[in-house]
């Protein structure tokens, strides 16, 4: 029985120019979909909050009011300018600023835009927006030293957190669930020109002593994301690796390694003297 033309058109191999042009479409379609849809498939706001005790309100560069909470601490040579993962805000995080003190750090906590009772919508560059109005917070309305802040960011705060270490002097950075890039935690692999929070590419910009914490059963960021890019630090560098915990539950898991780690770091830090109840 003879083949029908339309079988055969099926069945015919494409041509190079046929194939490319496939590819070239294809790629051109994720590139959209990445564009239009990458802040609504990676943000999570945990919903509407009331004002918590204590919080105050700084106004960032792109116009949003952005809530913080400064926790000072008196004895504390460091002050630690926390950066939270998603479907967080400061007020969830709230006790474990507190556990921060108690071993020995002053903390600020803030909300990304659209998180907590920050205003605006969240954004990569409104992360960054919030975070800088944070540090300038601390810098220069508590006259806080560049030299004891220490950056710490979480999962998806890990992304302000580099940015900032890597254009502002500060005296450490703590990355936590760390990954290379939001779309390489997907694709592995970088395949579009563009990306968001691309920690890989900024990194060495950083000038300051890089703690890398991760758990081994990562299912959320792949520990060997948190693997690589602190082996693509250049400068001075610790890690903890957490096993038997995942991304989400490293406190439960391991707390004595994980305070551990936190208390090594800071008594590696080159300053030692108090700065009082704000700064100096």
């Amino acid at each position: 029985m003879p083949m029908s033309p339309r079988l055969r058109a099926f069945l015919k191999v494409p041509s190079v120019r046929q194939f490319a042009r496939t590819v070239a479409v294809c790629y051109l379609g994720l590139a959209l979909f990445a564009a239009s849809c990458a802040n609504t498939m990676l943000f999570h706001p945990p919903g509407l909050r009331d004002n918590i005790s204590g919080q105050i309100k700084v106004h960032a560069a792109d116009g949003n009011d952005i809530t913080l909470v400064y926790l000072p601490k008196a004895s504390a040579a460091y002050v630690i300018l926390f950066s939270y993962g998603n479907g967080e805000d400061v007020e969830a995080r709230y006790d474990y600023f507190l556990e921060l003190r108690l071993h020995g750090w002053a903390v600020c906590g803030y909300d990304y835009p659209g998180y907590g009772t920050s205003t605006g919508h969240p954004t990569e560059a409104g992360c960054y927006a919030a975070i800088n109005a944070a540090y300038d917070y601390l810098v220069n309305v508590q006259h806080i030293p560049p030299a004891r802040v220490v950056i710490y960011g979480q999962s998806m705060g890990t992304g302000p957190s580099v940015d900032l270490a890597s254009r502002e002097p500060v005296g450490g950075l703590i990355l936590e669930g760390a990954f290379l890039s939001v779309f390489r935690v997907v694709t592995h692999y970088r395949i579009l020109p563009w990306d968001i929070f691309d920690n890989y590419a900024k990194i060495n910009a950083v000038r300051a002593p890089l703690l890398s914490i991760h758990a081994e059963q990562d299912q959320v960021v792949p520990f060997w994301q948190g693997e690589e890019l602190n082996a693509a630090y250049h400068g001075t560098k610790s890690h903890q690796w957490i096993p038997g915990a995942g991304h989400n539950n490293i406190l439960q898991v391991a707390p004595e390694l994980y305070w551990a780690a936190l208390d090594k770091y800071r008594e590696s830090l080159p300053l030692k003297s108090p700065m009082g109840s704000a700064g100096g």
